[in-house]
């Protein structure tokens, strides 16, 4: 069938708009995000330099750069980064604990304490590069450089299993809740696993993996 010219005109003009609306939904949606590493994992800049310039991250730059941390992350380590919707959850969270005694308190990511920066980042901080290639799927626990510990694993998942042949391996970072350490499968483990939205991406000093927005920053829970 032909149409007139104006009206396949305007048929173009609504097929772009759609198109720009469906991608900008991909690309601000966490469901959307399958994590499997990436095609070119390689940046050519360092880790904080990274950071700074993705417009998701730079958040966790200016947190960094008030810690005091820069040369930490720029050195031959592994960085978990809280992305600026993780930051942002942490914000509205202390402001909901602050406005149960006080409804007119305010409270912005520049409030929050040089101290509280300086304990916690370190968190995030892993000495050497860790990569997928080196994980397993019964974790690893490895000390941060603020002396805390995590598990990082890489797990398979049967979520796409009527239509791969393989299963995918999501990345997890995992906070210890209680004395030990829950066994991976456990299905009744009270440990707090977090989703890797992105991994793999090695910067000129480092390695960086992305937490999924989802992630509380500093694992904040008021409760």
């Amino acid at each position: 069938m032909k149409y007139p010219l104006n009206t396949y005109k305007k048929m173009k003009n609504i097929g772009l708009i759609i198109l720009v609306f469906v991608t900008l939904y991909a690309c601000n949606s966490d469901d959307y995000l399958v994590d499997g590493g990436i095609s070119d994992e390689n940046v050519n800049a360092t880790t904080f330099d990274f950071i700074k310039s993705h417009k998701q991250l730079d958040t966790l730059a200016i947190l960094i750069e008030k810690a005091g941390m820069t040369t930490e992350v720029n050195g031959e380590n592994t960085l978990f980064a809280p992305n600026n919707t993780s930051i942002k959850l942490y914000v509205n969270k202390v402001l909901e604990v602050m406005r149960n005694e006080d409804p007119q308190a305010q409270f912005t990511v520049n409030d929050i304490p040089v101290d509280t920066l300086k304990k916690y980042m370190g968190g995030f901080i892993f000495p050497g590069k860790i990569k997928r290639e080196n994980m397993t799927k019964e974790g690893e626990v490895l000390t941060a450089l603020n002396g805390e510990e995590r598990k990082i694993s890489l797990e398979p998942t049967d979520e796409y299993s009527d239509q791969l042949e393989t299963f995918p391996e999501y990345v997890y970072f995992t906070y210890k809740v209680g004395d030990d350490w829950e066994a991976w499968n456990d299905g009744n483990s009270d440990d707090k696993k977090y989703l890797i939205r992105t991994s793999n991406i090695s910067t000129t000093n480092g390695v960086v993996h992305v937490l999924q927005g989802s992630y509380v920053l500093f694992n904040y829970d008021p409760k």
